[in-house]
């Protein structure tokens, strides 16, 4: 028994796999991609000032903890500021270096690519000026 290629289901067809008929509309290109606007592309300066500023928020978080630590003398009181300040402070960190490492290897490439390609462009000039020149 085969499985019409339509939108609509037979009343005894079989059930379908949701992630076949996912794959077959991709690869059919029926599926519908959104269109992020332009700030939050890719290689948007937006990504590296935010990664600048998670960095700097987790910075100043450490910093507001071990100013409220070094205050107190007593372990049991000290523990709440590194767990609220200190750990959330390293997270941010990771996190901002984080975009900013993923962000800058996608302009490197992006960059990489364009270079490439150039001089893909170069080189097919090359062979075409040389294939014109008589031969001695």
């Amino acid at each position: 028994m085969s499985i019409p290629l339509t939108h609509e289901r037979q009343a005894d067809a079989p059930p379908v796999d949701l992630a076949v008929e996912s794959s077959f509309r991709a690869a059919s290109g029926a599926v519908s991609r959104r269109v992020l606007p332009p700030a939050l592309r890719a290689g948007s300066p937006v990504w590296v000032w935010a990664g600048v500023v998670a960095s700097v928020v987790g910075l100043a978080l450490i910093g507001i903890g071990w100013g409220k630590v070094a205050g107190e003398t007593q372990v049991y009181l000290q523990l709440p500021y590194l767990v609220s300040a200190g750990l959330t402070g390293l997270v941010f960190v990771m996190v901002g270096l984080t975009v900013l490492n993923v962000t800058t290897r996608q302009r490197d490439g992006a960059e990489r690519d364009r270079q490439i390609t150039e001089l893909v462009g170069i080189i097919e000039e090359l062979r075409e000026t040389l294939a014109e020149r008589p031969k001695r």
